[in-house]
């Protein structure tokens, strides 16, 4: 059964005043998966794949943090006094945290793909005084400043895509309602100035809001047996929010399956593009491995390299899969630093 032609207009209406869900489904690289070989669930994956899916309703939820290696723990431990200078310094070389909240409902049916979501993202960026004279009995002059960013979208998404005789075509629409905020957070504060909070991904403050609409694309060709290659083009028509100015993001990649069970997937963006709460340009390259362990089960590992403000981090993520006849669960996981990033999907038809 598809959703009835009638209710769009009210779906496309709801959908800029959703309180809920959102497209980070356990499908994609932060969980070991492929980005643009995805499992067709994710709408910001690649729309090509979406006949992919297991047809019915979905339920998804994923939250944790990630960061530069050591920004977290240093985090975890800036308000005790005895690490602060060993915390500061911690933080030059690991200056960017980021914290989420993701979730949805979809309906997928014969490629195509309909999605109500809501993505919560807490951002830091920090500027480090590690001047020797400001750190221990000078702390009282160290200029150490945290830049915190607050965004909020609840999204629509409206998409199609199939493959026929090799090659696979696909199209997203989306209408996203934005909430962004921005806040400076010093450890000696200025005049207009935050005081360094106990947990600086915890700020939710929001002072903006607007309502963009923009299309994604998707493009897969079979080279030959069980040889495949993809791109996909992230918000092809770009927005300003802010210091963020969102352009194109094209990634692309290969795949090529082992025997019947396996497949491998390598991928990478072929250009550099801010993405929100970040200023920064960033880039992901990853791999994945998916495995049929049997007639039910589905297993996805691999790994990612994300670069941002000039600091590389790799992770690695595991994604399995338990399918009934008329159910599915999908169970994520992100083996990286302290408040992994975590998952759950839920299809029923």
């Amino acid at each position: 059964m598809r959703p009835p032609l009638h209710l769009l207009p009210l779906i496309l209406a709801s959908g800029l005043a959703a309180q809920a869900q959102v497209p980070l489904f356990v499908d994609g690289p932060a969980f070991g998966g492929s980005r643009v070989f995805s499992e067709g669930l994710a709408p910001l994956s690649n729309s090509a794949r979406f006949d992919r899916a297991r047809n019915g309703f979905y339920a998804s939820w994923v939250e944790g943090d990630q960061g530069a290696d050591g920004a977290l723990k240093a985090l975890d431990r800036f308000d005790q006094t005895a690490f602060l200078a060993r915390n500061l310094q911690d933080l030059a070389e690991a200056p960017w945290a980021l914290r989420t909240r993701a979730y949805s409902v979809s309906w997928v049916e014969s490629g195509l793909h309909t999605s109500l979501a809501r993505e919560e993202r807490t951002g830091l960026l920090a500027s480090v005084d590690t001047d020797p004279g400001h750190l221990g009995a000078g702390m009282d002059q160290n200029t150490t400043r945290f830049d915190l960013r607050r965004a909020v979208v609840d999204r629509l998404s409206i998409g199609a895509g199939a493959t026929e005789q090799g090659s696979g075509y696909g199209i997203l629409l989306r209408v996203e309602r934005w909430k962004t905020g921005q806040a400076a957070a010093m450890l000696n504060p200025l005049p207009g100035a935050l005081a360094m909070p106990q947990d600086p991904l915890a700020y939710q403050e929001t002072q903006d809001t607007t309502t963009v609409a923009t299309l994604d694309f998707g493009y897969l060709v079979e080279v030959w047996s069980g040889a495949r290659l993809g791109v996909s083009v992230d918000r092809a028509i770009p927005h300003r929010f802010g210091d963020v100015k969102e352009k194109p993001q094209v990634r692309a990649g290969g795949q090529i399956e082992l025997g019947d069970r396996f497949a491998l997937s390598v991928e990478s963006d072929l250009n550099r593009a801010a993405r929100m709460p970040f200023p920064v340009k960033q880039r992901i390259t990853s791999a994945s491995l998916r495995m049929e362990a049997g007639a039910r089960t589905t297993l996805i590992l691999g790994a990612e390299r994300q670069s941002l403000a000039g600091d590389p981090v790799i992770r690695g993520g595991l994604t399995a899969w338990f399918h009934g006849d008329r159910w599915s669960v999908g169970l994520g996981f992100q083996a990286s630093q302290e408040r992994p990033l975590k998952g759950l999907a839920l299809r029923s038809y």
